[in-house]
Formats: C-alpha cells, structure tokens, sequence
C-alpha cells in the first residue's frame, strides 16, 4: 500500500511538473530574422550597397588598366623576347615583376580599403536596426530571436519570420530620420548664407 502511495505521488509530482513545463512553453514567444535580408532590401541597406558598389567599381577599373598594362608588358616579353639582347630582356623582365608586385600591392590595398568603407558604412545600420529590433522585441514581447541562416536551424516558419516587418519598420525609421539629417545638414548651409 505504501508503494502504492508513494508512486501515486510521484506521478502526480510529475504530471504537475509537465503541465508547468506546456504553460511555461505556451507563453514562450520565438521568432526568426534573416539580418541579411533586412539589410539587402530596406531602402537604407540599398543606399550603401549602392556606394560599396560603386567603390567597388572604381577600385577594379584601376585593377584592371593596370592589369592591360601587365599583359601587354608580358606579351611584348614573349613576342619580342628573342629579338632583344640579354640585358634589355633582363631590363624587361625585371620591369615586369616591379609591376607585377605593384598590381598586387594595389589588390591588397583595393581589398583593405573596401573592408575598411564597408565597416564604416555597415556598422551604423547594424547599429540602427538593432535599436529597430529591440524596440519590437519589447513591443511584441519576443522571447528568443534567431538568425535565420545558421548553422542549426533547418526549418522556421514563415509565420515566425519577422524579417518582412523589420524591413517595414526599418524603412519608416529611415525615411524619418533621413529627413531630419537633411534638414540638420541644411540648416547650417542656412545660416550661414544669412550671416553673409
């Protein structure tokens, strides 16, 4: 009898345990976010993309006139190569490798200089939409917010993904805050031509 009762209770133990566990599960708010999917197409994450893409576009024209300029050099090597005497073959072949390491200088210094512009322009939206979905988090009352795209998850519903409204609600943020920096930058402008 006293078996009995003791695994009566502690089945009832347990049962009581589980029902808290599926309340405390049911108020448990989850949701997914695709940060490069917010970034990408919100109009702010668009407005630098544009500018890293045009740097980027600069950047590789110069690689690639000094690129023309490496292949010509190399092709007058091959072409005219035997016809010269030692020493102006020697005399181009060394001007080739100086210009060889200089375009390769230049590649590293083209790649340095857009992580560089890319940390400068991608961090204050990182910044800003962290402060987007923070407020939303609060407002919605989210428990737990996951990347989308990593390792781990394999599966997320759409009903859980939040990404289309951060991109909402990032634009709106943008656009007004976008207005209020040009009116900021202007007002200087303003004043001093009225001072004039």
């Amino acid at each position: 009898m006293r078996k009995v009762f003791v695994a009566s209770l502690f089945i009832l133990a347990f049962s009581l345990l589980m029902m808290d566990l599926a309340i405390a599960q049911s108020d448990l708010k989850i949701a997914v976010i695709d940060i490069r999917r917010v970034v990408n197409t919100s109009k702010y994450g668009q407005e630098v993309m544009e500018k890293l893409q045009k740097k980027y576009e600069e950047l590789q024209a110069k690689l690639d006139a000094r690129a023309k300029e490496l292949d010509a050099l190399k092709e007058e090597i091959e072409k005219k190569g035997s016809l010269w005497s030692q020493e102006v073959r020697e005399k181009k072949q060394q001007e080739f490798q100086k210009k060889l390491r200089e375009f390769r200088t230049m590649q590293e210094d083209a790649q340095l200089e857009m992580q560089e512009l890319e940390k400068k322009l991608l961090d204050p939206v990182f910044k800003e939409l962290e402060t987007i979905i923070k407020d939303y988090v609060q407002k919605e009352k989210i428990d737990l917010i996951l990347e989308k795209n990593q390792p781990g998850i394999y599966y997320a519903s759409p009903r859980i993904d939040i990404s289309p409204k951060l991109v909402e609600l990032f634009d709106n943020y943008y656009e007004t805050t976008k207005g209020k920096k040009e009116t900021q930058a202007s007002k200087p402008a303003e004043t001093k031509g009225k001072t004039k």
